[in-house]
């Protein structure tokens, strides 16, 4: 088990920076994933926060705009996490793709040096993978 998680975390690091800012990548409803990207507390967070970004706000602009609505600076962030995909909310447009809002279960959070495991923690997450607009 530590090999998977010492593995998932190299992955992070190699991979998760240059998408820190952009969507997670959509795994199936009822699978395990380990991804980087944007999760909010709230479904409607998650979809302010599309909003925000497809009348151009950059994606530490939305961020802090939906936590300012909130009036919780923790409502919205940038996580890199291990969590199981509960369901699709959503499907949104966002820069000519679409993009989903799905319920997540995180189990575990990389906090820069390990992993923690989380239990009871439900969340939304911005996921790729909803498609192509046209």
């Amino acid at each position: 088990m530590r090999i998977f998680w010492a593995a998932a975390a190299a992955a992070m690091l190699v991979c998760g920076a240059a998408r820190a800012e952009g969507p997670m990548p959509s795994p199936v409803n009822g699978d395990a994933a380990v991804g980087v990207g944007v999760i909010c507390n709230t479904s409607e967070e998650a979809r302010q926060f599309v909003n925000l970004r497809s009348y151009g706000a950059a994606p530490d602009q939305a961020v802090q705009a939906v936590n300012a609505n909130a009036i919780d600076e923790r409502a919205c962030g940038v996580a890199a996490i291990a969590y199981v995909h509960d369901g699709t909310v959503d499907t949104m447009k966002l820069e000519n793709q679409l993009v989903q809002i799905v319920r997540i279960n995180v189990v575990a959070g990389f906090n820069g040096s390990a992993w923690q495991r989380v239990s009871g923690m439900v969340q939304y997450a911005v996921l790729e993978g909803g498609g192509e607009s046209i």
